[in-house]
């Protein structure tokens, strides 16, 4: 299976999918007889002369890459062993001393794919992880130097895919069974994924063959932000039914396996948490449709079955389509339920799940035995609503979004950013570890992303005006509870770099304050505040130019993004320009991509990014030293200092295509972190990378 734990949804075989979905891989048919060892006069017809004829749609794709990063930091985060002056990475793997220093991402992609009968599909893929990690092990134990920078192994991981289909007079159907990975989505409270915004100067190792200039283009066209096509969909392991064309309109689909944020299909065997049943039931009325849709998250955080978690989570949905005007709405309930089973044995408990582990906060939790803790939300209100106006309607199109969100309703694999439970985890001992990369305690969100624990909307319009495509949006939000003194927001300025200098945990920096996922980066920011009485409000402004002309009689794309975050104390319609404000965040981004030749686009970017907390939030003495009482938790002084950081990055590249199947990519980027008060949390250098990328 390829599984990567900690981020599963990036794994070896994702990539297939968004080149599945985007632009089609090359597909080339296999002499068929000649690799199954049929001879020549073997008839292998399923049906007579003119019909199908089995293993006829046989196929191969994938590609080869090379990804190399050198980096020179004069000024890093000394604290952080992973960091050095200077790095030089081949394929995921630090070349000075053989550490890991990339993302588990695909060296080698092959797959073979094709239909046995008419109704069936089958698809192998083995995905050679570029860290190259492999191991050789005997009679159960590693054999002696197999892990080393002197002597590695690769990783290959083998996946298998079926699908079946059967069109009978009451229904199609179709079923999908085994992984890597298999996308689906069911609705944004059940099953579902956030798209995260990202910049096109980055590259993905997921990105499709064709000519460069295109990504670029449809980056235009679409009047949207560029993300890997899959995401919106959700990944797991297992089995997925899907009806289409039943009696009387109805329609629906059934999920059965695991979350896609864990390591292997086996949670199925060892009972934990991360199994899950997810479904929806569906009709349509013409143009409208309704449905009725289900989520359990289900196992146990032990091997002694002890400490059992339980999310569910059940909703109604529907689609209006209506005269120049599109309604979206779903609502429900959800509950989360963790805790620890009554048991007569009193010495079998996890030890790690405790008081002391877990992270302090105002949420109540259920003390079930001892000094152990668990968490039993009931049932509790889930809605939104979605509107979208035509520009026929009032010339103007607009989209309006509302939602609440209860801290019940916790579910990691939906399009809801948890802001209120650590407890949503595979394992106990992660919760308030380094380890917990899934709460984003009072997280800063993104215009049209949601979160629990709160409610909000927003307000966004998007047109063309001649050349120019203009995308503006307002977001606004307030909790429902105050459950943590704390902020959570996103540094978007050199947020791939950045995420290197510590993989998939929390608690880094200079501070402790730094939460890297996936190719991005999280600050918390801790409120000092002794009594609050208050329910935090979080606002956000958007601004998305682009502009295409021609240059020299070649194409030449514009592009500028903009944005205004605040948190304050209390609801606001609009962003707090004032030190009233906990923390006010600016980001500014402007890039441009030239057709400098048919098979050369050359590209530019430049980044900015401002964060300034008032006196209420962490502070700082003269000497840069976080001040903080006997506990070692931040406190107020009147002569301490808040965060004033400043961010940039400055970027040339180009993209160089040998065909429309192999091309090279290079990016160099400058970059520069640094805060006034905050002394320690600085740091700067530049980046070199290069991609090489042949398609088959």
């Amino acid at each position: 299976m390829a599984c990567f734990p900690g981020f599963f949804a990036f794994a070896g075989d994702p990539p297939s999918e968004e080149q599945k979905s985007s632009t089609p891989l090359l597909l080339r048919k296999l002499p068929v007889k000649k690799l199954l060892g049929l001879k020549s006069n073997t008839s292998n017809a399923e049906t007579p002369a003119g019909g199908y004829k089995r293993w006829s749609g046989l196929k191969y794709s994938g590609y080869a890459r090379s990804f190399t990063q050198y980096r020179v930091m004069p000024n890093f985060y000394t604290g952080n062993p992973n960091l050095t002056e200077k790095s030089l990475v081949f394929n995921g793997v630090e070349a000075y001393n053989g550490s890991l220093q990339g993302y588990q991402e695909p060296l080698l992609l092959l797959r073979l794919e094709g239909n046995p009968t008419a109704r069936t599909f089958f698809k192998v893929e083995y995905a050679m992880d570029n860290q190259l990690t492999g191991i050789i092990k005997d009679n159960g134990g590693i054999i002696e130097g197999t892990n080393t920078a002197y002597n590695r192994r690769i990783s290959t991981y083998r996946i298998l895919q079926f699908e079946g289909s059967a069109n009978t007079g009451i229904g199609d159907f179709k079923l999908i069974a085994g992984g890597g990975v298999l996308w689906h989505r069911v609705s944004p409270f059940t099953f579902w994924n956030y798209e995260y915004r990202d910049d096109l100067f980055e590259r993905y190792p997921w990105e499709p063959e064709g000519a460069s200039f295109n990504r670029y283009n449809q980056f235009y066209a679409t009047q949207n932000i560029a993300r890997d096509a899959r995401w919106g969909n959700t990944a797991t392991q297992g089995f997925i039914l899907e009806a289409k064309n039943l009696p009387l309109g109805f329609g629906g689909n059934i999920v059965y396996g695991k979350t896609d944020n864990s390591g292997g299909f086996t949670a199925v065997k060892t009972k934990s948490p991360r199994n899950l049943v997810a479904g929806r039931i569906d009709k349509g009325f013409g143009m409208h449709k309704f449905g009725i849709n289900y989520f359990n998250q289900f196992g146990f955080l032990d091997v002694q079955e002890l400490f059992k978690i339980r999310q569910q989570i059940a909703t109604i949905d529907g689609r209006l389509n209506l005269n120049n005007v599109k309604i979206y709405f779903e609502g429900g309930v959800g509950r989360f339920q963790d805790f620890i089973a009554q048991r007569d044995q009193e010495d079998v408990i996890l030890n790690n799940y405790s008081k002391s582990n877990v992270l302090a906060s105002k949420t109540p939790m259920k003390i079930i035995k001892g000094d152990n803790y668990g968490v039993d939300y009931n049932w509790a209100p889930t809605v939104m609503a979605q509107i979208d106006v035509t520009k026929e309607a009032f010339n103007v199109p607009v989209n309006l979004m509302m939602y609440y969100i209860d801290k019940a309703v916790t579910n990691i694999n939906s399009q809801v950013m948890n802001t209120a439970n650590p407890h949503a985890l595979g394992t106990a001992e992660n919760i308030g570890s380094i380890y917990d990369i899934t709460t984003y305690y009072g997280g800063v969100t993104d215009i049209q992303q949601m979160a629990n624990n709160r409610w909000g909307g927003y307000l966004k319009h998007e047109d063309t005006y001649g050349k120019l495509k203009v995308n503006i949006g307002t977001g606004f939000a307030q909790e429902i509870e105050n459950l943590y003194d704390s902020i959570s927001f996103q540094h978007r300025a050199n947020s791939f770099t950045r995420s290197r200098f510590a993989f998939f945990t929390r608690n880094n920096g200079p501070y402790g304050n730094i939460m890297n996922i996936y190719r991005r980066a999280f600050e918390v920011l801790a409120i000092t505040d002794t009594v609050s009485n208050y329910k935090k409000g979080f606002n956000s402004l958007d601004l998305n130019l682009k502009y295409k002309l021609s240059l020299f009689g070649r194409e030449l794309i514009l592009a500028n993004y903009n944005n205004y975050s605040s948190v304050q104390p209390g609801f606001s319609a609009i962003p707090k320009f004032s030190d009233k404000a906990f923390l006010r965040y600016f980001y500014e981004e402007f890039m441009a991509f030239y057709a400098f030749r048919p098979k050369l686009t050359l590209i530019g970017f430049v980044s900015y990014e401002k964060a300034l907390g008032n006196n209420r939030t962490q502070l700082v003495d003269a000497n840069g030293e976080l001040i903080v009482n006997s506990d070692n938790k931040p406190i107020a002084d009147p002569n301490g200092k808040p965060i004033n950081q400043r961010g940039y990055g400055y970027g040339l590249g180009f993209d160089y295509d040998f065909s429309g199947r192999a091309g090279l990519y290079v990016r160099h980027r400058w970059f520069d972190h640094r805060d006034v008060n905050f002394t320690k949390d600085r740091f700067n250098g530049q980046e070199t990378t290069v991609e090489l990328k042949i398609f088959f």
